[in-house]
């Protein structure tokens, strides 16, 4: 094994046995308040607001197929850790193992995609009409599978904001930009959630990624997730594209669960 991989190998497993001790040790000293149910990111593709209770660790993993015109592709599978360092301040590491079967000659490209880490912060809170704002940041790593990685690194930032509709109902939306290699990005997304019950949630998006000097790849989904537990979800999300440089279609399912409760 390669040191880069090496690396990678090691770092979720720091950072898991890091944040888990932490957690005991803030749960020796006494009672905690009660964090609610669980929040993610994921199925969906807006950059959401919310931060994570300090001094808990969020697992969010999940599965991925996605169709192209003369690609098929899989995560699996996908793994965000989420710790909450401040009450205003989560640490975020993610990677994915990713495999792409192109139609034809194309050679097939497969191994460990590069990690990114970063971190979310929020500004404020939701006051009237005011939204609830948060600024994400990450930095994706030239380590990993060679044929996946970057050059060098890629550095992103995510604008969020949240808008309570209802007591039930909720609009999400973000703006990004990034810094690639020799390009930039732009991404813009909107989500609007609902919550049925206790446990069960919808979300439909509509959310795109626009690269200097290539065309916008739009898509749309939607999702229900369904909280098993206040710390446990499953989720389940169909999506589509709805221009040429979007996907024929994707299918994701996966759960997230938050320590130690």
């Amino acid at each position: 094994m390669t040191p880069n991989l090496v690396a990678l190998a090691a770092l979720p497993r720091f950072l898991f046995t890091s944040a888990l001790l932490l957690s005991l040790a803030e749960h020796s000293f006494g009672q905690r308040r009660d964090p609610g149910p669980i929040s993610t990111g994921r199925p969906d593709q807006t950059t959401g607001t919310n931060v994570i209770p300090k001094h808990t660790l969020q697992l969010e993993s999940g599965l991925r197929y996605q169709r192209d015109e003369a690609v098929r592709s899989f995560n699996y599978p996908s793994l965000v850790m989420r710790y909450g360092l401040l009450d205003r301040l989560e640490l975020r590491v993610g990677s994915a193992i990713q495999d792409s079967l192109p139609e034809g000659s194309r050679p097939r490209s497969r191994g460990v995609g590069p990690p990114e880490i970063g971190a979310r912060f929020s500004l404020w809170e939701e006051t009237g009409l005011l939204p609830e704002v948060a600024l994400t940041g990450g930095v994706t790593l030239p380590i990993g599978a060679e044929i996946l990685r970057p050059a060098n690194p890629e550095a992103r930032l995510r604008l969020g904001l949240t808008n309570s509709l209802t007591d039930n109902i909720s609009l999400t939306y973000t703006y990004g930009y990034g810094w690639l290699q020799n390009a930039t990005e732009h991404k813009y997304a909107a989500k609007l959630a609902a919550r049925l019950s206790q446990r069960l949630s919808v979300y439909g998006e509509f959310f795109g990624i626009k690269t200097s000097g290539s065309r916008p790849g739009n898509e749309t989904d939607a999702g229900i997730l369904w909280l098993l537990k206040d710390n446990l979800q499953l989720d389940l999300a169909l999506g589509t594209g709805l221009t040429s440089a979007g996907p024929v279609y994707f299918v994701t399912t996966g759960f997230s669960v938050r320590l130690p409760y």
